[in-house]
């Protein structure tokens, strides 16, 4: 279990609190998965670690490429008059493959790369200015977008590396 294995280094690099703050779980969750003794869900805690710490993405309808993590908090979004979130709200329950509500819009999904002029194009201002704005809607700072645009980086790397092949 190489997640299991990428946990135990970041508690000890970063110690326990970090770590469960970072997951958005608790410090008593990361110790239990740690020594093992997790009655939870360890496929949710797998999902984090590997979305938060090994850049684990979804295809987003209307963000693109995001983490598997700000996915799921995303669907926990409520109807509002924000243009965006109610964008996100209206994908996450018209079937979008990666949400786990069930489906109660009736939005065609039309995935974000498919609005593209060319799939091989990248427009890293567009990104940072998303990535920006995922920051200052989630309330973060400097160290979050710096975090995100590492993890961006990561994933670029990825695919620069596939296409290289």
């Amino acid at each position: 279990m190489k997640w299991l294995t990428v946990l135990r280094e970041q508690v000890e690099l970063n110690g326990q609190r970090p770590v469960a703050e970072k997951l958005g779980v608790s410090n008593t969750v990361v110790s239990q998965v740690v020594n093992e003794k997790y009655p939870g869900d360890m496929g949710r805690i797998q999902a984090l670690v590997e979305s938060v710490y090994m850049a684990k993405s979804v295809s987003c309808p209307v963000l693109g490429n995001i983490a598997w993590h700000t996915c799921q908090q995303h669907q926990k979004n409520h109807y509002t008059s924000n243009p965006q979130k109610l964008r996100l709200y209206k994908a996450c329950r018209s079937g979008c493959q990666h949400s786990d509500l069930p489906v109660t819009q009736g939005v065609a999904l039309e995935a974000r790369t498919d609005r593209t002029k060319s799939s091989s194009h990248y427009d890293a201002a567009a990104v940072i200015g998303r990535l920006k704005r995922q920051v200052e809607s989630e309330g973060g700072g400097a160290l979050q977008l710096i975090e995100l645009l590492q993890a961006e980086l990561v994933s670029l790397s990825i695919k620069f590396n596939r296409m290289d092949k």
